[in-house]
């Protein structure tokens, strides 16, 4: 049984009293404070003892860890600790000073002193202090500025792979990984990582269990630090560590709602011992992660309730981003049928070249057209912009229009119709008007030699996907072969075609055309 002494901050208060006590009573393992009540430093203590060689000496620091090497004692420990983190600390000393090696593991934040200076780099000169404390204000700053970046990005991945970029870089090591946690499996899947060869993300690291650093940390809901792999027995490492020759590794868990989401690791090549602030960094970054996710996660999952006041405001923004969306929509269509119109024209240049007589009628064809894309932009802008319109006004107000600009040459053909309202995809309703357009001019202009006669356009619901037009005159009659040259016909077929639709034509009392027209499901 080892004998211990303590520097309490309530009784060993001074270096003085410290030696008087030790050299008293020789002890086996001694507990010193880096800083004592006086203000004074613990590492002095070790330094005036007549015969310490034999003695282990585990420091606890809350502080900035002044230079120490093996010279100045066994091993540190920094806060946060537990008391059961000061109990495992002393054992591996007890087996340090017994063997001159300790198995670990090691407490989160416990480093084993050897004869290099820890926790500092070569360059740092005057007091090694300052390059802690910059270091630590680097790493606050990354902290800053990663928890800005996560409001920004677009989504989770991004987010995740950004943590594992920067944890490495403000520790100073080449790999670091996310994983997370899947409860059919009982295993951790890595999500984002940073330095691995091409494929690592997406395969499993471990089971969730005390047989790796992950799964100890995700079952202890503690931060494991193992400096070095190959000290660890109890460990079986996956495959690609060795590929990456990954020696030391410390695991922090990221919180969940419900349970923890995953673990953050960082690995390197080298043995390494993490102290507090190490900790502390990687779990900021954790915690961080940890926000992000669970913010993606209110977004997927259904909200709830939320007050009057938000949830108007939400709708507000809502029609706002939807008016914005169907005016870029609106654009677009317009520029699309102006395409159209302008692939009119050029078939109906062409026509005019090879013909001998005047071909004015192609481009009273071409005006008609326009004239039937424009009501539709006149429609909706007076019923308001939507991705569906009601289509039945906007076919009377073309029919209106056709009768009104075929009068003043055929005043004795009247124009009637019976539409019930229907809710169409703009798309559809505009392509609906240019068929119209064509088979009442055609009427028009075909179907009564004498100049007398009526037109009957109708427009049903046959299904809930369908829907039927019907266009009917009681003139001469016209049989379609399907491949005619009349006017128009042509374009009728293709727009047809193009609505998925089909047509049946019949002539015996007059001319009926008869469209069904699948419908998509209004939004």
């Amino acid at each position: 049984m080892s004998t211990l002494i303590t520097t309490c901050a309530g009784s060993l208060v001074t270096v003085d009293k410290a030696v008087e006590l030790i050299e008293h009573h020789k002890p086996d393992l001694a507990i010193l404070d880096i800083r004592l009540a006086d203000g004074g430093l613990g590492t002095e203590i070790r330094a005036r003892l007549t015969d310490a060689a034999q003695m282990g000496i585990l420091y606890a620091s809350g502080h900035v860890l002044p230079r120490l090497t093996r010279a100045s004692g066994t091993a540190v420990i920094s806060k946060p600790y537990r008391p059961e983190d000061i109990l495992s600390g002393l054992r591996i000393v007890e087996q340090i000073i017994q063997t001159g090696e300790a198995n670990g593991p090691y407490p989160a934040t416990f480093i084993v002193l050897n004869g290099h200076a820890s926790g500092f780099s070569a360059d740092e000169k005057d007091d090694p202090r300052d390059g802690a404390i910059e270091r630590i204000l680097k790493q606050q700053a990354a902290l800053a500025q990663f928890g800005t970046f996560t409001f920004a990005a677009a989504d989770v991945q991004s987010v995740l792979t950004e943590a594992a970029r920067v944890c490495a870089d403000g520790l100073g090591v080449s790999f670091c990984k996310i994983c997370r946690y899947r409860p059919e499996e009982n295993d951790l899947l890595v999500v984002a990582g940073i330095g691995w060869h091409d494929g690592l993300i997406g395969q499993v690291v471990s089971q969730a269990d005390n047989t790796s650093p992950q799964g100890r940390a995700f079952l202890t809901r503690q931060p494991v630090v193992c400096p070095n792999l190959t000290k660890e027995p109890t460990f079986v490492p996956p495959s690609f560590y060795a590929d990456h020759k990954i020696v030391s590794t410390v695991d922090v868990i990221i919180p969940g709602t419900t349970r923890p989401y995953g673990i953050l690791e960082i690995d390197n090549p080298e043995e390494h011992t993490y102290d507090a602030y190490d900790i502390n960094y990687l779990t900021g970054f954790a915690n961080i992660i940890a926000g992000a996710v669970q913010l993606a996660q209110r977004k997927v999952a259904t909200s709830a309730a939320i007050e009057e006041k938000d949830r108007l405001l939400t709708v507000q923004r809502a029609v706002l981003n939807e008016k914005a969306l169907l005016a870029r929509e609106l654009n677009h269509r317009v520029r699309n049928n102006l395409q159209l119109i302008h692939g009119m024209l050029v078939r109906e240049v062409r026509a005019f070249e090879a013909d001998t007589g005047p071909g004015i009628g192609g481009f009273i064809a071409v005006s008609r057209r326009v004239m039937a894309l424009s009501q539709v932009y006149d429609h909706l802008l007076t019923s308001g912009l939507s991705q569906s319109v009601e289509i039945s006004q906007y076919l009377r107000t073309l029919c209106d229009s056709l009768a009104a600009m075929h009068v003043e040459r055929y005043p004795n053909i009247k124009v009637t119709y019976d539409f019930v309202p229907i809710m169409l995809e703009l798309d559809l309703v505009s392509t609906m008007g240019l068929v119209a357009a064509e088979l009442i001019t055609n009427s028009f202009e075909h179907a009564f030699p004498d100049g007398r006669g009526s037109i009957q356009v109708s427009l049903v619901a046959t299904s809930a996907e369908s829907v039927t037009a019907t266009f009917r005159d009681d003139g001469v009659g016209f049989a379609d072969t399907g491949n005619s040259k009349r006017n128009g016909v042509g374009l009728v077929r293709r727009l047809i075609e193009q609505m998925e639709g089909t047509a049946t034509v019949s002539g015996d009392h007059g001319t009926e055309w008869k469209l069904k027209i699948p419908i998509a499901e209004p939004r």
